[in-house]
């Protein structure tokens, strides 16, 4: 009785407090302007922090697994948050630009950890016998974080303007509540939370299918992170072109606020219709993803300065409209793909793909940035977008396959 009372608690706050530690608040929505503004740092400066910190997670992810499998999913994300918490400190009172590195690096790591959560709610619902509402709840939660993202966007810009350090005093007091929080109400109370010494020395056994899976999320989300990165820094530099820094920070936060509005409204409509569509979810985000460069590229050719940030900021808001969809629709199929000893393995390589994906186009964004300018790194995107688009075509046709072997046994 006191099990079942603990989880639909959990199940009730799990979408809140994920919502407000699937990122750091407030930085998010200031963070190329405090990096440029009050640290200083160019765009190759920015995007070199991004690869060195990714390739790093990559390079010790295979500790890191064996850390989680050792201490289990309640330790493990627990330990996420904390250094989620400490990274935002680094970030905000760092001196010099190792220091914000080792920032960049911690909230890398941070996040290895934190995404034993997906495991955590998985086997706390098949606990309930709810296992089937995995994609519903979270789908709240991403609802409930774009949401956020969108209010956090209106009113950073003001305060931007007032302080620099503001939004970032913010983002620490949410994730220090937000760390007590975690050592009270994130448990994973099912057997699997810490895997038996006998599954923890099996290696999982990666399919075809799984193959493609792990390939396309590290090519989407490779994507996703350094387009978004890199067309919010191509939109600030086309305003800083024209405008004063104040006027610049106001009308690049409404620009980011109506992108998180676009991603709160691509999360809810995302949920409403992710039973109905299924895998046909993988060519539909593929080709909106693919249009964002597209609209960007268009917007920065044009002269007419309106219709120039028109197009821009749609370019910027597809991006990150499609962002939480395609996760979820990932993490959903990979549960449902493994076995729930595997699901910690699982989870990792997924991330851990995402991460070398991020980590290949990080450099080859900086590679492109030490001779040519940021609107070569768009199109070069844009074209790594289209292949994407057939992975998507190829995965398409095998899971449908795979779906109808299933009905028909």
């Amino acid at each position: 009785m006191e099990q079942e009372k603990y989880l639909n608690k959990f199940v009730k706050i799990y979408p809140i407090l994920k919502g407000f530690t699937d990122d750091l608040l407030f930085f998010i929505a200031i963070d190329t302007l405090f990096f440029t503004v009050a640290k200083g740092l160019s765009a190759q400066q920015i995007v070199f922090l991004t690869s060195i910190s990714s390739i790093f997670s990559v390079i010790c992810r295979a500790t890191f697994i064996r850390i989680i499998k050792k201490i289990g999913n309640t330790k493990s994300v627990r330990l996420g948050m904390g250094l989620l918490l400490l990274s935002s400190l680094f970030i905000t009172f760092g001196t010099s630009y190792a220091w914000i590195l080792i920032g960049k690096i911690i909230y890398e790591i941070a996040f290895i950890f934190k995404d034993m959560e997906d495991v955590m709610l998985k086997n706390n619902l098949k606990i309930l016998g709810k296992a089937d509402d995995y994609a519903k709840i979270t789908n709240k939660k991403m609802n409930v974080y774009a949401f956020l993202t969108l209010i956090v966007a209106l009113i950073s810009g003001a305060l931007f303007n007032i302080n620099p350090y503001i939004p970032m005093l913010l983002c620490i007091t949410v994730c220090m509540v937000s760390f007590i929080i975690y050592l009270y109400y994130m448990k994973d109370i099912s057997k699997n939370d810490i895997i038996d010494e006998k599954h923890k020395k099996k290696r999982m056994k990666i399919n075809k299918t799984m193959w493609i899976i792990f390939i396309s999320y590290a090519v989407f989300y490779g994507l996703i992170v350094c387009g978004q990165e890199n067309e919010k820094l191509l939109i600030q530099y086309q305003l800083t072109n024209i405008y004063d820094i104040a006027k610049v920070s106001i009308y690049l936060s409404i620009i980011v606020s109506f992108s998180r509005l676009s991603r709160f409204l691509g999360s809810v409509f995302f949920g409403k219709v992710y039973y109905k569509i299924k895998d046909r979810a993988l060519l539909i985000l593929t080709t909106i993803l693919f249009s964002s460069f597209l609209f960007i590229v268009i917007g920065y050719f044009i002269k007419f300065m309106l219709l120039k940030f028109i197009l821009m900021a749609i370019g910027f808001c597809i991006i990150l409209a499609v962002r939480e969809p395609f996760a979820l629709y990932t993490s959903d199929t990979i549960l449902k793909l493994t076995e729930p000893q595997e699901a910690q393995e699982a989870i990792s390589y997924m991330q851990f793909s995402r991460k070398l994906g991020t980590t290949i186009c990080t450099f080859l964004a900086s590679a492109i940035l030490l001779k040519w300018d940021i609107i070569y790194v768009i199109v070069v995107l844009g074209v790594l977008a289209i292949i994407e688009i057939f992975i998507a075509m190829r995965l398409y046709s095998m899971l449908n396959f795979r779906n109808n072997k299933e009905e028909n046994k």
